[in-house]
């Protein structure tokens, strides 16, 4: 998924260190103001279920809508929420779960440990189809709900104790399990909303029942997604305007920042290319900028020609990132808004794990000569037929200058032809490469679901993550994914990380993803806006948000 002050994140703290942060049981401010405001919004690839959105265009909207067990500061700090203790057990593989009291969803149905339990065994059965089915591999019972054709519906690690009280086993021990539950994925969902073979009514995506400081009001396709602030809401935000109305642009950014210079949006998250050189020295708006903890990258998929995973794929892949010059991008396209990137997450204090000290990454360092060499030496064992390279982005957002200056770059400095392709919109290019039909290389970008540098791995490049997950190069490697898997089972934090960075050195080896940049947060919001800023993955902190 999509994105300052440096903290602790997440990940850094240990499984005990959770249990005990309570939420504060607050309410939304009575004293808030009473209007919407207008935000930059994007059609959403799917329906607003927490577990099929893997994409920001919904997942921004699930994050106003939804609060999970444990919720994430601006700051990327972990604090229980709905759940009042997490407690570990038989060294990090149970986790006991209890729920606050006097909870409810905005149907005033109370939230139950059966609001979890449904929801979670829904999300992961394979028969549901359900983007984000792979975050729950690591629940005992995993493997029987995940097959096709399943014969069992439940997942045998999930185990009621009361109504407010519930037990996760896992397959084996996890110690960064408990801080993934703020993901929007492990959201609940109201009982009444499944029928009695557990499966969740088809129209609830349409209008979402949630339990977080906004509740839904009306999706109008391709306009707008309207929400409005939740009378039902105990969490502790406090909600400062009276609803938000994310406007659905799908020609692109321009307009968007157009329509914030007329005060007609309030908030645009985002800065078009045209606009970049100017827009902090624009009087008609206000210009918000931070570090962020979101990249951007390039994809090749394995089934292009000449780009698999044997030595002469490799070696191409390694020509193609040594042939971009990323800083030349970076200084003249993105205008310095940006960071050259180190490993496969920003290096930032806030995504526990991150180092600029991964071995392998001088591949992301342009090398016009080396890029020539190892071309070569790819001719070698099978001359490339296909005379060009391209380059695929999506014309709603933006990316059209970065794309050619990327396609440039390896035009230039591997001599083969390669252009910038634009696809109509970010859905249809997501379609097509889940669907793995993009007969070039592709932009991606990530933003992070939980503020540790596995979420920057595991949902990309896993076996299981071609299937269920985000993984569209169709990266599949025995020893990354027990890394991986070894990683989650470490004693320690420390130790975990340590795993983690060996699996980034597999990543530099085969280069499923070329790292272009660690992107900086930039937006503008229209005069007399108030309270602007961007939480610790990038997401406008809306609930902040008021107008004069």
């Amino acid at each position: 998924m999509k994105k300052l002050v440096v903290t602790l994140s997440v990940l850094a703290l240990s499984v005990v260190g959770l249990v005990g942060l309570s939420a504060c049981g607050g309410q939304s401010s009575s004293s808030s103001s009473d209007k919407v405001i207008n935000v930059y919004g994007c059609e959403p690839q799917n329906k607003l279920v927490p577990g099929n959105t893997s994409e920001t265009c919904g997942g921004n909207i699930l994050l106003q809508l939804f609060d999970g067990l444990v919720k994430y500061t601006n700051e990327g700090k972990a604090e229980n929420d709905v759940a009042e203790s997490i407690t570990p057990e038989d060294g990090n593989k149970i986790f006991d779960i209890k729920i606050r009291q006097g909870l409810v969803f905005d149907n005033g149905e109370a939230i139950t440990a059966d609001s979890f339990i449904k929801s979670w065994n829904y999300t992961a059965l394979a028969e549901n189809a359900q983007a984000g089915q792979s975050f729950f591999e690591p629940i005992k019972g995993y493997k029987e709900v995940s097959e096709e054709n399943a014969k069992t519906k439940t997942l045998s690690g999930l185990v009621k104790v009361t109504d407010l009280e519930f037990k996760i086993e896992l397959e084996k021990p996890s110690i960064t399990f408990p801080m993934r539950l703020g993901y929007s994925t492990f959201a609940p969902l109201p009982v009444s909303q499944f029928d009695d073979d557990g499966r969740l009514e088809d129209d609830f995506g349409d209008h979402p029942i949630g339990n977080g400081p906004y509740k839904f009001s009306e999706w109008n396709h391709d306009m707008d997604i309207k929400l409005v602030k939740s009378d039902t809401y105990k969490g502790n935000k406090v909600v400062k305007n009276s609803g938000l109305d994310f406007k659905i642009y799908t020609g692109g950014s321009e307009a968007a920042y157009a329509d914030v210079q007329s005060g007609v949006l309030d908030v645009l998250d985002s800065v078009p290319a045209t606009q970049s050189k100017t827009f902090q020295n624009d009087s008609q708006v206000q210009a918000v900028i931070s570090k962020s903890t979101n990249f951007q990258g390039l994809e090749i998929p394995d089934n292009l020609p000449h780009f698999g995973w044997d030595e002469e794929g490799q070696l191409r892949r390694a020509a193609v990132s040594y042939s971009i010059d990323r800083q030349s991008i970076i200084d003249k396209v993105v205008d310095g808004l940006a960071d050259h990137p180190v490993s496969y997450s920003p290096n930032s204090s806030e995504i526990s794990g991150a180092s600029s000290e991964v071995e392998g990454n001088e591949v992301l360092n342009f090398n016009a000569d080396q890029a020539k060499e190892l071309w070569s030496k790819a001719d070698a064992i099978s001359k490339f037929d296909n005379p060009k390279l391209d380059v695929y982005y999506n014309a709603d957002g933006g990316g059209k200058s970065l794309l050619e200056a990327v396609a440039n770059s390896i035009k230039t400095n591997l001599g083969i032809e390669s252009s910038a392709k634009s696809v109509v919109d970010f859905k249809t290019l997501l379609n097509k490469e889940a669907e793995h039909n993009v007969d070039g290389a592709f932009r991606m970008g990530w933003q992070p679901d939980y503020p540790s540098i596995e979420n920057f791995l595991a949902p990309l490049y896993t076996k299981e993550a071609i299937r269920t997950g985000s993984n569209y190069s169709g990266f599949s490697n025995e020893e990354f994914d027990n890394l991986l898997s070894d990683g989650g089972a470490a004693s320690s934090i420390d130790e975990a990380n340590k795993l983690f960075a060996k699996a980034q050195v597999l990543l530099f080896k085969y280069l499923p993803c070329f790292p272009l940049y660690d992107i900086k947060n930039k937006g503008v919001t229209a005069l007399g806006v108030k309270g602007m800023t961007f939480d610790w993955h990038s997401v406008p902190v809306y609930t902040d948000i008021s107008k004069d």
